[in-house]
């Protein structure tokens, strides 16, 4: 297995940093707007059927597409536009 840690600058490895901790950040706020949603949805209706709805587990799904593509963007972005050195 070749060994990458030549390539690995220290841009690049805030860039990973960065991104990781955007894409836990975003996952955290889904799962708790998630599980808000759906405790909601259940109490309002007293029919814990719609929290298996198909409609539901598409918006989760796109919740959490979205935190990802916020975690990819986030390490181009570190990559383009590193921090200054102070």
């Amino acid at each position: 297995m070749a060994d990458h840690s030549a390539a690995d600058t220290p841009t690049r490895l805030d860039a990973r940093q960065r991104s990781l901790r955007t894409l836990g950040q975003g996952l955290a706020i889904d799962v708790a707007v998630a599980v808000g949603t759906g405790a909601t949805a259940t109490l309002a209706t007293l029919d814990g059927n719609d929290l298996l709805a198909g409609a539901a587990w598409v918006a989760l799904a796109a919740s959490v597409l979205k935190s990802g593509l916020t975690a990819v963007a986030s390490y181009f972005a570190r990559l383009k536009l590193p921090p200054a050195d102070v």
